[in-house]
């Protein structure tokens, strides 16, 4: 099991440190110690490409729990632990939910009873007595502190409101099936089951069900779905099957399977059965604990993913049936219950390392782990051998349904009483050292490029063949004083991720970038960059000894008044792996018993739940649940035919709704630099992914950036007009023309082409092509777009799906071929993006005053062709005529 979402403790801990991984979807921010010798949390797995060397001591105290204990959740706000219990197999005679107060040592505050159902045995036709409706699984909602739990003998879900004893709602017959696990959104407002069939989803306000998200195995069949791992702020389910043996990526904002991995076996003749799965955002890799063969315990352990690509990287064997796994991201640890020992494993997950096996009392059956914001990991396990019965009013009399105070149960076949034990709850402390490496250890540095405003990038020059290079900056800061904002890019952008970084959460303005680094206030950084290999880039052969990689740092557009800078900032040799003698001392596992707290638990009386009262029915599916796309109005300044994109600095850009024939005709306003000249802007068509077959210059030399369709120089007003050429075979590296139904993304980049610039980028528009009439051969090569465009085709279900949209590569396009000899075909699309104002609506200037409608010609080429067009791959930067 994992813990319901919370906020990361690392990326807030380690302002000290930066680690950078390819494809990493997120930025994280990073200091530079002056005496430079900052320690970093790993890259990749690799423990050894830091500065330090980790020492484990693990203590474990044990507590005694409730009967038949399954799974856990955790309030923090309360500092409330929910324990799930439902007692051996069915008819389940003892069971509810337990709350539990961890502000200090474990004490048992309250029991919740649950009504009783029906119980009809397996193969009969007539119910045989009565059965509590007992939890198994159970998540907390923070936004409305209610209990979620799903009831597997049931196949039900129910809301629990734990501060007036009632039971909310439950789910109807058929909306779910054989529940496992729940798991809470309380960003999204939407609550995920596992179970039978695969994933569903609910609303946590109204209870509606939104989507059922089904997974099936190998031979078509339905499949289980296990227990999961959400993560909230990148909108991503993470979801293992266990017929299949995959691991499914489910997209928080669609509800649809993005991505399956195919998980890895050690014996491929054996059944892996993965049960779990959590992350780690720091070290970018996913864990997926596996039961593999009951019998025998082969393939039982975890194994570990990258978390951009899926690929997989190694196996950590452990346990006989390895069952729940969660992660302390904020120390790398990893925490992994066996099910058939009744042990729990604490990982390294830097090394993937067992550094402690820790055992609970119980001879198996350990169910659950989870880990609370203070570092502090309690585990269940259902019973121990040894144990004494316990004596509680949580048992029902299987004949009446009334619950009982009794110290047995009627079990087996002959319905002879049996006693009723405890399981164990543990909880484990877990306490990290660090000694530095000996200098032979650490390779040394040396500046390899110092920038016209002072700012120094250290590095080695060598890059080993598998390991991570290490950056240093010092003194990159904005023209504000403020800590600047760099992409990384290998080989110009030619070396790219298999997934592309985000810049704090959100797509960056150009594609290829290697890696973001935030530098800290004082301008200083140090990074690790992750080498780059076929599993994690776009490479098609692994890097050969003596290869060159070429590195290239660059700021300027990705946060407001940074300084420009770019080119290249040294060439890196691709090296062999270094002798052995560089890593730290082999970590031995440590055996822990949990010692006895010493504390008896006292068992409350339990609290019945009562059935809230409500007048309303349940509500059905609605649209409610699902974004809505938006269509902001154009701004005053904008033609009935235009959209517009403003930019924070009041820039403004206006596309004309349709892209009709072979070119596009788009103006701009105010797009200044700081010092009042014009801007100069870098037009990139799907972030770059199409790009020109030969590539723009820009004033005749080679720009920062690869996949430019061509630059753009505003007037000294800040205005412009220019025309660009619509992609084809011929023009571009798209392999089939244009089709109905795909999409060309528009992005207008600036800040770092020239001093003093404003930071621009983002979306502006995006254009839907259609398959109309082609434009005859006599057609103006400079004519304007026809005024007179259809109005734009429906947008994207969402503003997130039309980004989604706007990330696949030009290849994934896969336009079918066009017939030859077809003179009747035309290529038109409709624009259908976000044209909202980055920073709101502000008042603007009438159209009238734009260059576009003051009689001038608009643009001149600089070769003096005086057409109206700008030419991807011509190698000309595009010049705003002055005003007459």
């Amino acid at each position: 099991m994992t813990s319901s979402p919370k906020p990361s403790r690392k990326l807030l801990a380690v302002a000290s440190a930066l680690s950078v991984v390819a494809g990493s979807m997120t930025m994280i921010p990073a200091s530079f110690a002056a005496n430079g010798n900052s320690s970093l949390p790993a890259a990749s797995s690799a423990q050894n490409s830091n500065d330090e060397c980790r020492h484990f001591s693990v203590s474990a105290t044990q507590y005694q729990g409730l009967p038949g204990q399954y799974q856990l959740a955790y309030a923090p706000a309360t500092s409330t632990l929910f324990t799930s219990f439902s007692s051996g197999r069915p008819p389940i005679l003892t069971g509810g939910l337990g709350s539990w107060n961890v502000s200090s040592a474990p004490s048992l505050a309250s029991v919740y009873q649950f009504p009783t159902v029906d119980f009809t045995p397996r193969g009969a036709t007539e119910p045989s007595g009565k059965q509590i409706a007992s939890p198994y699984g159970v998540g907390y909602d923070e936004a409305t502190g209610y209990v979620w739990v799903t009831q597997t003998r049931n196949s039900t879900v129910s809301v629990v409101d734990p501060s007036t004893n009632q039971i909310l709602w439950t789910s109807g017959a058929g909306d779910v099936n054989d529940p496992r696990e729940v798991r809470i959104d309380a960003a999204s407002g939407k609550a995920y089951v596992s179970g039978s069939g695969g994933l569903t989803v609910f609303d946590t306000t109204t209870h509606a069900l939104v989507k059922k998200i089904a997974f099936t195995d190998a031979k078509g069949e339905e499949d289980i779905a296990m227990n999961f791992h959400v993560d909230s702020a990148d909108g991503k389910v993470y979801v293992p099957t266990l017929s299949a043996g995959t691991l499914k990526v489910v997209n928080g904002k669609t509800l649809e399977v993005e991505k399956t991995i195919e998980l890895h076996k050690d014996n491929a003749d054996i059944a892996l059965n993965p049960t779990d799965v959590t992350i780690d955002k720091s070290l970018k890799e996913i864990y997926v604990s596996s039961q593999g063969d009951r019998k025998t315990g082969a393939n039982s352990g975890v194994t570990v993913y990258d978390l951009e690509t899926g690929a997989y990287k190694k196996s950590i064997p452990f346990g006989k049936q390895a069952l729940a796994i969660t992660s302390d991201e904020a120390r790398d640890l990893l925490y992994v219950t066996d099910y058939g020992t009744g042990n729990v494993g604490v990982i390294d997950a830097r090394t993937g390392t067992v550094v402690s096996e820790v055992s609970t009392g119980a001879t198996s059956g350990a169910n659950d782990v989870l880990v609370t914001p203070d570092g502090s990991a309690y585990a269940l396990a259902r019973s121990t051998e040894d144990a004494s019965p316990v004596e509680t009013n949580y048992t029902i009399d299987p004949a009446t349904g009334e619950y009982r105070t009794s110290s047995t149960e009627p079990k087996g076949k002959d319905n002879a009483d049996s006693p009723i034990t405890p399981g164990v709850m543990v909880k484990l402390n877990t306490t990290i050292e660090t000694t530095a490496k000996s200098a032979s250890q650490t390779s040394s540095e040396e500046l390899v490029k110092t920038y016209t405003d002072g700012a120094k990038l250290y590095t080695t020059k060598d890059w080993t063949k598998g390991e991570t290079l290490k950056l240093r900056g010092e003194g990159f800061k904005t023209q504000d004083g403020k800590g600047s904002v760099v992409a990384v890019k290998l080989n110009k952008g030619k070396i790219s991720a298999k997934e592309e970084p985000k810049l704090n959460g959100k797509e960056g303005n150009s594609a290829g970038v290697w890696a973001y680094i935030q530098a800290d206030e004082n301008g200083n950084f140090t990074a690790e960059l992750p080498y780059p290999t076929t599993a994690n880039s776009n490479l098609k052969d692994d890097l050969n000894t003596g290869d060159q990689i070429s590195i290239a740092l660059l700021s300027g557009s990705m946060v407001e008044n940074d300084t420009p800078r770019g080119g290249g900032a040294l060439k890196a040799t691709v090296t062999e792996q270094k002798a052995a003698g560089t890593t730290c001392a082999t970590v031995e596992t440590s055996k822990v018993a949990a010692a006895p707290s010493g504390v008896t638990t006292q068992y409350p009386a339990g609290t019945p739940l009562t059935i809230a009262k409500n007048d309303e029915p349940t509500p059905a599916p609605s649209d409610s649940a699902k974004p809505e796309p938006t269509t902001p109005a154009p701004s005053d300044s904008a033609t009935s035919n235009e959209v517009v994109h403003e930019y924070k600095d009041g820039a403004k850009v206006y596309f004309p709704k349709t892209w009709e024939g072979e070119k596009l005709t788009f103006r701009g306003e105010g797009f200044k630099t700081k010092d009042g000249k014009g801007s100069v802007i870098a037009v990139k068509l799907n972030k770059g992914t199409i790009s020109a077959k030969e590539e723009p210059k820009l004033e005749g030399a080679e720009a920062n950036s690869s996949g430019v369709w061509a630059y753009i120089k505003a007037d000294e007003n800040g205005n412009f007009t220019a025309t660009i050429d619509r992609p084809t075979v011929a023009n571009s590296n798209l392999k089939e023309e244009l089709k109905t139904g795909d999409k060309v993304a528009i992005y207008l980049l600036s800040g770092s082409l020239t001093e003093n610039d404003n930071a621009r980028g983002g979306m502006a528009v995006e254009y839907t092509f259609t398959t109309e009439n082609q434009p005859k051969k006599d057609e103006a090569k400079d004519a304007p777009v026809n005024p007179s465009a259809p109005e734009p085709s429906a947008p994207a279900e969402s503003k997130d799906q039309a980004k989604d949209q706007s990330k696949a590569p030009a290849d994934s396009l896969k336009p079918s071929a066009q017939e030859k000899g077809n003179s009747a075909s035309k290529t038109s699309a409709s624009s259908s993006q976000n044209t909202s104002s980055s920073n709101g609506s502000n008042s603007s200037k009438s159209s009238k005053s734009s260059l576009a409608n003051t009689g001038a010609s608009g643009v001149l080429i600089a070769s003096g062709l005086g057409a109206l067009a700008m030419v991807a791959g011509a190698g000309i930067l595009v010049a705003r005529r002055r005003k007459a």
